[in-house]
């Protein structure tokens, strides 16, 4: 009978997982961007127990006017306090296996294991970068449930009648949206949207490229600001339109944490399986932090341990700890195209 070599004989667990965490890193388009900062103290915070750890902040010193001097030796100044403050970030933890029977490698001429070792670091990435575009809905709705939706541009209608183009995505509305920061609304280089949105933009041929540090793929830009594509980017559908939400992030305003877990990539083999046959199942183990600064995590509505997607958009979970609306480089921008 035709032999073909398993994954069992060519996968070294640790090194398989370093190799997925590294390329996890430098080849997603979230990382790439910059949105996304490799965090130590929330590495640390990972790698001891809890479900949840605090990430202690000092806030920013206060914009009162400053003392008039006086000669007075009886007019003494009084120092102002430097006050802090308690974020708080939230552990995940994933898993997934792939499985083959031995027989469809023999039946098939290939085998569908080395495929799988070839796609399963392209599915971790899209795992992340879903999770990051459902915590920026949990953390949109939580804005429009708490803080009177101040990071929040909206142009979007569910009118009857057809699409103006007051209602749809351009230079004029992305600035809008970028300065309910106010005066720090340059720190907003990222922009993540559904490909809705990019295809208008490209179609209007607003789209430049940029090639990257290798000189070999192209980058997308609008208005300068880096742009990622992903289709669970958060759309809401109503009686005549569909409301699309392009998200605005800073450089680093998301911290990002991963901590090894025990046996992160293991090689399982059902020998009895398949009536003899054999069947062999790649594990892959992922253990990780995602943290939008100065949103704390509530677990309001948590089912198990760790959150799903679904509750990572929940606006219970959120809530804004930063006191002022600025100190947070993420904005939305709502368009019906």
């Amino acid at each position: 009978m035709t032999t073909t070599t398993r994954l069992s004989d060519i996968v070294e667990p640790s090194v398989f997982y370093n190799y997925m965490s590294k390329d996890t890193t430098e080849k997603t388009d979230i990382f790439k961007s910059g949105a996304l900062r490799m965090d130590a103290e929330l590495a640390a915070k990972l790698a001891g127990g809890g479900t949840t750890f605090q990430v202690p902040f000092w806030k920013d010193l206060d914009s009162a006017e400053a003392d008039i001097g006086s000669d007075d030796p009886a007019v003494e100044g009084v120092p102002a306090k430097l006050s802090s403050g308690k974020d708080i970030a939230v552990r995940q933890l994933r898993t997934k296996g792939f499985s083959t029977a031995d027989l469809s490698g023999v039946i098939a001429g290939s085998d569908p294991m080395m495929r799988i070792r070839e796609r399963v670091n392209a599915f971790w990435d899209r795992q992340f970068q879903t999770t990051m575009v459902r915590t920026m809905t949990g953390v949109y709705l939580s804005n429009v449930a708490n803080n009177s939706s101040d990071m929040i541009h909206s142009v979007a209608t569910d009118s009857s009648s057809s699409v103006a183009d007051a209602e749809l995505i351009d230079a004029d509305k992305i600035i809008d949206a970028a300065y309910t920061m106010g005066d720090n609304a340059e720190g907003l280089k990222i922009l993540v949207m559904h490909s809705t949105i990019m295809k208008r933009l490209a179609k209007l041929d607003l789209i430049t490229f940029q090639k990257d540090s290798t000189g070999q793929m192209t980058i997308p830009y609008y208005l300068g600001k880096r742009v990622v594509v992903d289709d669970n980017c958060r759309t809401e559908t109503g009686t005549y339109r569909v409301k699309y939400t392009t998200y605005l992030l800073g450089e680093g305003s998301i911290g990002w944490a991963e901590s090894a877990l025990p046996n992160g990539v293991a090689v399982e083999r059902d020998e009895a399986a398949g009536n003899g046959m054999g069947i062999e199942t790649l594990w892959t183990r992922r253990q990780f932090a995602m943290h939008p600064y100065g949103i704390k995590w509530t677990g309001t509505t948590m089912a198990a341990n760790f959150p799903s997607w679904s509750e990572l958009a929940l606006s219970a979970n959120w809530s804004r700890v930063y006191s002022e609306r600025k100190q947070i480089p993420i904005a939305f921008l709502v368009t019906n195209g």
